[in-house]
């Protein structure tokens, strides 16, 4: 079963596990045992497929999304368990303040999407465990594209007002989200190519939790960085939500951070026992450097400095990973870093004045959303994507486990 733990094992591919006792304590052993952890509830829905039909089980978790639970004639009980948790809102989550104090984001949303790319997803690449699974499902370094605008359909849905409430676009996107890291787990838990000591359970609980990084405290940090800070309330209200979808995600509560605090201290984990950088990992930014982010930034400049776009693009990714971890992903050297990095302050001071002004937040706000859907209209056209997720993309490729085909 790919939800046990295994007691006092460590994954071989970890490193300065000691160090980390030292300066987590306790919470390392939470971390630790997340490596064996998968998600017990999506697991065994999961593990019904079997006799329920891929197709089958699929269109009962969409149907319990939009109508609910009761709605689901002959549902298993696997299936109910699991939205007796997700319609179970803990008495922490305040879906109206968090829309209230998110109203104004979409300002910012040319420099949240060049962000997403260079700092949300790049900065998980860095760790080859969490990165196996897209290397043994083969999606990623075959269309870059299409998996970005797929978590970009994500992001734009759990965004949006509203996007947290049970029957909303969000909610069922978030779920289904879930059971796929569900479905990739079994069919790599089965594999002989899957090395549960070196790696722990495919797509672990503790890995799953980092994500809740890769979209709060890193973008909200490299917003701030190139000189798009958002405002206090704004920061708590992104936290706030990502606790929430961390919930829905399955994130238990030891695992689940509440506050920027706690997710600076799962961060911090996270990179100090990271496995080494293998050359998958380089692949895949590459990878997302050449389909994705260059492109974007060429769309940016001016015609004339277009041709800079790869030198733009490596030095934000040194600015928001650090020195560190750029090396290992590959990405090379420039002093144009040096110049970002010192221009990002000023710029953060000049927006953070016109920010709490507010007289111009609503215009602002109402163009980046028009941003949004040009973009995405865009990224769909041009990669001839129709689908959200995964499991609605059409077979005919690599076959993947979210669509039952493999």
């Amino acid at each position: 079963m790919v939800t046990e733990q295994l007691p006092d094992a460590i994954p071989t591919s970890l490193r300065r596990v000691d160090e980390a006792h030292r300066r987590f304590g306790t919470f390392t052993d939470t971390y630790l045992a997340g490596m064996w952890q998968g998600d017990p509830l999506a697991d065994a829905f999961v593990a019904d497929f079997a006799d329920l039909g891929h197709g089958r089980a699929m269109r009962m978790l969409r149907q319990a999304c939009r109508e609910g639970i009761d709605a689901v004639a002959d549902a298993p009980a696997s299936l109910k368990a699991l939205f007796a948790a997700l319609d179970d809102v803990p008495e922490w989550v305040d879906t109206r303040r968090i829309d209230r104090d998110s109203r104004y984001t979409s300002r910012y949303s040319l420099a949240s999407g060049i962000v997403l790319g260079a700092a949300s997803l790049v900065s998980g690449y860095a760790n080859s465990a969490a990165s196996r699974p897209l290397e043994l499902t083969g999606r990623y370094v075959e269309n870059a594209g299409a998996r970005t605008i797929e978590v970009g359909s994500w992001l734009m849905a759990v965004n949006q007002p509203g996007g947290l409430e049970r029957f909303s676009d969000g909610f069922e996107l978030t779920v289904r989200v879930r059971i796929i890291h569900a479905l990739v787990r079994a069919d790599l838990a089965r594999r002989a190519d899957w090395d549960a000591a070196a790696w722990g359970v495919p797509i672990c609980r503790a890995y799953v939790a980092y994500t809740l990084v890769e979209f709060t405290l890193i973008p909200l940090r490299a917003m701030q960085q190139i000189g798009a800070p958002y405002l206090p309330h704004e920061v708590d209200a992104a936290y706030a939500r990502w606790r929430y979808l961390g919930h829905l995600l399955g994130i238990s509560p030891e695992l689940l951070p509440r506050d920027e605090a706690e997710q600076e201290r799962l961060e911090e984990i996270y990179l100090l026992t990271r496995p080494v950088v293998d050359d998958y990992c380089r692949a895949l930014v590459a990878s997302i450097n050449r389909e994705f982010l260059v492109p974007e930034i060429e769309g940016v400049l001016p015609r004339l400095l277009g041709r800079h776009a790869p030198t733009v693009v490596h030095a934000l990714e040194r600015l928001f990973l650090g020195d560190e971890i750029a090396d290992d992903l590959a990405i090379p050297h420039t002093r144009l870093t040096g110049v970002i990095a010192r221009t990002g302050p000023l710029l953060s001071a000049v927006n953070r004045r016109r920010d709490r002004k507010g007289s111009s937040l609503p215009r602002r706000t109402e163009k980046g959303r028009a941003y949004e859907l040009e973009q995405e209209a865009r990224l769909r056209r041009d990669w001839n994507v129709q689908h959200d997720l995964v499991d609605a993309s059409p077979g005919g490729g690599r076959s993947h486990p979210a669509r039952g085909d493999g």
